[in-house]
């Protein structure tokens, strides 16, 4: 590698841990394993003043607290030597490199969100279950919020694995959202806790955000229905026993003129 150049590490599973950090003298910035299912990657720069020679790659664990934890000589580098114009160039060169791609691709298969940046496609009107994986004991602690959602939903689970779903409107417009999570008693701003992006609602399909709300809050069209139905037999039977009263009423008033006649 040349100084300025870019360099990007895959890991497969196995290999390397999710969240991992590379180290090396002669990078930039130290890489951080992001998941681009199937594979763990992470992209450098080699710095515009690095030395040339071989220097060694150290892979630290996510968890780890310490720079001198668990560290792992995992891979090299070697730098070639080059002269001033060329390490002058270097430093225009980083200028313009790209802001780093955050989002990550989760299989299809793992519950969302899997991270902070695990980026799911949904349509607009849709409903979405989140899960988190972390918070053991929280039922019903945690509210989630987000200018894609219609409703304010609320994890809950009785174990480790909590859920929610929330619908999204159907006047989203397509682009990238934040969900953010609010905790009971907390003081301070919500924090960023997931991302979305919105596509268009299916072509040919009507879309209303207060019909998918309350359906996401566990209210359909057809209990309503039931319900009506309900209301209007126990009214019609409200109305046929305030008859007999009135019926027996009038009997009684009859029978007691009659009495009085006699």
């Amino acid at each position: 590698m040349r100084p300025g150049d870019t360099l990007t590490i895959d890991a497969r599973s196995g290999e390397a841990s999710y969240g991992d950090t590379l180290h090396a003298p002669v990078f930039m910035a130290t890489g951080k394993l992001r998941m681009r299912d199937p594979l763990l990657t992470t992209t450098v720069t080699i710095a515009c003043d690095a030395r040339p020679g071989t220097q060694p790659v150290i892979r630290r664990g996510a968890g780890d607290v310490g720079p001198d934890e668990h560290p792992f000589r995992w891979a090299r580098v070697r730098v070639l030597p080059v002269d001033g114009d060329a390490r002058r160039a270097c430093r225009e060169k980083v200028k313009r490199l790209p802001t780093p791609d955050l989002e990550e691709r989760w299989a299809p298969g793992d519950t969302w969100p899997q991270s902070e940046w695990d980026v799911r496609t949904f349509r607009a009107g849709s409903r979405v279950t989140l899960t988190d994986n972390d918070d053991e004991g929280a039922d019903g602690y945690i509210s989630l919020t987000s200018r894609a959602f219609a409703d304010r939903p609320v994890l809950r689970g009785a174990r480790a694995v909590l859920t929610a779903t929330a619908t999204l409107k159907c006047g989203a417009a397509p682009g990238l959202y934040v969900v953010y999570r609010h905790d009971a008693g907390q003081s301070g701003p919500d924090r960023p806790w997931a991302r979305l992006r919105v596509a268009p609602a299916a072509s040919g399909e009507s879309c209303s955000t207060d019909q998918a709300a309350a359906r996401s809050a566990g209210t359909s069209r057809a209990p309503v229905v039931a319900w009506t139905a309900g209301g209007v037999f126990l009214a019609a039977a409200a109305g046929t026993l305030l008859f007999r009263r009135a019926r027996n009423r009038r009997l009684g008033a009859d029978g007691a003129r009659a009495r009085s006649t006699v």
